[in-house]
């Protein structure tokens, strides 16, 4: 028997720890430091194992908060905890992006209801399937982006997008393009997963799913970009942190 690695290892402990109950659902796990000295590990062990753990469902992290326990059961779903914009950037470049079609259009009156826009609008569709890791064969979402900043070269956007698929298009658009995004607001949403998508997303049918449609806002108050994933029932949970102002 393949000898197991030693992140492995603890992984499988701290499991067994969250399972018995001595890490509860809702608390957080002791700092790398501690587990370091606990498993006489290096930092980058501790990481992998909370990597593993993550990944399973069993945890999820958040900066300067910890490692917090989210489950006794591994979930077939990715876990991700949001608390501002910084994190929602980090979320999108953890996550593997497969460019599938990239086209410009014409919204029409369904999609920019759906949108929140005005039809007639010109934009470009960028469509992207998304992994929760590299090495994942089961996607976790469907995401098309409209851009539709006015002026804006979209063949050129495009040429840019092709060329960097796995850069952020809002990254492209604040570095490429002279945007500046101050805000993201966020729309979500349970439904069907529309047909054309059951088999693309290997889920069943009819399939449950959360729509997550998220707007990106300059400086200028404008929507320039929108995003709409589609997440099949069980593959991702999103997970936000409020805190009362004082």
């Amino acid at each position: 028997m393949k000898k197991l690695t030693k992140y492995n290892e603890i992984a499988l402990s701290l499991k067994d720890d969250i399972a018995s109950g001595k890490y509860g659902i809702g608390s957080l796990l002791p700092t790398e430091f501690e587990l370091s000295a606990m498993y006489s590990a290096s930092r980058q062990t501790i990481r992998s194992a909370i990597a593993e753990l993550a990944r399973q469902g069993f945890v999820s992290r958040t900066k300067k908060l910890g490692t917090r326990v989210e489950s006794a059961l591994p979930q077939n779903m990715y876990l991700h905890r949001l608390d501002s914009i910084n994190d929602l950037v980090q979320f999108s470049n953890e996550n593997k992006k497969v460019v599938q079609a990239i086209e410009q259009i014409v919204l029409d009156k369904q999609l920019a209801a759906t949108l929140g826009l005005e039809p007639g609008l010109h934009a470009l569709k960028i469509s992207t399937m998304r992994y929760g890791k590299a090495a994942d064969k089961l996607p976790i979402g469907w995401t098309d982006i409209y851009v539709v900043l006015a002026g804006l070269d979209l063949a050129l956007l495009a040429d840019r997008v092709k060329a960097k698929p796995d850069v952020l298009v809002s990254a492209i658009l604040e570095e490429e393009f002279n945007v500046t995004l101050k805000a993201v607001s966020q729309e979500i949403d349970s439904i069907l997963l529309p047909a054309e998508l059951e088999d693309v997303l290997q889920a069943p049918s009819p399939a449950p799913a959360l729509k997550v449609i998220r707007r990106y806002i300059d400086d200028n108050d404008e929507v320039v970009e929108i995003s709409m994933t589609l997440h099949p029932s069980g593959r991702f949970s999103l997970l936000l942190d409020a805190k009362r102002e004082m």
